[in-house]
């Protein structure tokens, strides 16, 4: 059963995503990771067609993510995850609505789309 973990990555180089959305499996793998910048673009990618175990290691527990000082992420749900995965698959972008509700589950987690 996949597990859906977004994060904001504090960083000062425009070249690194400020959100990372991720789809990860049973074992932690990797299977689809949203990468949204601060310009609004998103790059998208889908590691199901590949070996997982060859792409990446396994994504840290959350707690691990959480105590890097430059990160913070929750869990959050399915549906979340499914529905910024079309708007960044149709448009290659994120509206601001959508990046400020991405923002509003990662820092109010038990509240609305991101109660897991």
């Amino acid at each position: 059963m996949s597990q859906y973990i977004l994060s904001d990555w504090r960083s000062d180089d425009p070249e690194n995503p400020f959100i990372v959305f991720v789809q990860i499996d049973s074992e932690r793998y990797l299977e689809r990771i949203i990468n949204v910048f601060r310009d609004g673009r998103v790059e998208i990618e889908s590691l199901w067609e590949e070996d997982p175990i060859n792409i990446s290691p396994p994504v840290p527990e959350l707690q691990f993510i959480n105590d890097q000082d430059e990160f913070t992420a929750c869990y959050t749900t399915a549906s979340l995850f499914e529905t910024t995965w079309k708007e960044a698959t149709d448009t290659r972008r994120l509206s601001p609505t959508s990046v400020n509700n991405l923002m509003q589950t990662l820092h109010n987690p038990d509240q609305g789309s991101g109660s897991a």
